[in-house]
């Protein structure tokens, strides 16, 4: 056995092996990862417009009113009231619209469920990720009480969740989506 500067030559080559095998291990990895990094943007640029909802699903209880007992209303004839003017930001002009409609209240939010303004200071997370979900999943949803509508504002889409007095089913009217949208191109 020769010596090679210094060091037996045998275990030369074992260390030498061990590195090559390490490197060798290590250039896997990094392989593995670059091509999971690579499938990963391959299934954003097949669907671009895709979403990842995590809503939670807000279960309704229907059981207790029949068609029959349900009351379908036509929005109600707003009140003459100037929802951008006198108001000092975009939940003041939603309190104003509010009002103007006769609504408990009303939440504006992204697609995917993140609140964007409110007349109410705080809505709940939860309920706006749940009614975002079911309008996602079917936009001529009814919920007793709640209105939803959607909208596109600046190429975002955005839906509007109207709280109404008692249990009559609305739909939003025209009149209530054109404000709403001249409301968000006043402050946005």
């Amino acid at each position: 056995m020769s010596i090679i500067f210094g060091i037996d030559s045998t275990v030369f080559i074992i260390v030498t092996g061990i590195v090559i095998a390490i490197c060798i291990a290590t250039g896997l990895v990094i392989k593995k990862i670059r091509a999971n990094a690579r499938a990963r943007l391959r299934t954003l640029i097949e669907n671009p417009y895709h979403i990842p909802l995590h809503v939670q699903k807000i279960l309704v209880d229907t059981t207790g009113v029949s068609p029959k007992q349900v009351i379908y209303t036509s929005p109600p004839h707003p009140a003459a009231i100037n929802c951008i003017e006198g108001t000092t930001d975009l939940s003041g002009s939603l309190v104003a619209l509010a009002k103007k409609y006769s609504l408990d209240e009303i939440t504006l939010a992204t697609a995917d469920g993140l609140l964007l303004a409110s007349s109410h200071s705080s809505p709940s997370a939860d309920d706006i990720a749940g009614y975002c979900g079911i309008y996602n999943e079917n936009p001529q949803a009814r919920i007793p009480g709640i209105m939803l509508f959607g909208m596109v504002h600046k190429g975002s889409d955005l839906i509007g969740i109207a709280k109404i007095r008692g249990q009559a089913l609305l739909d939003p009217g025209q009149e209530l989506i054109c404000e709403t949208k001249d409301i968000l191109n006043s402050w946005i």
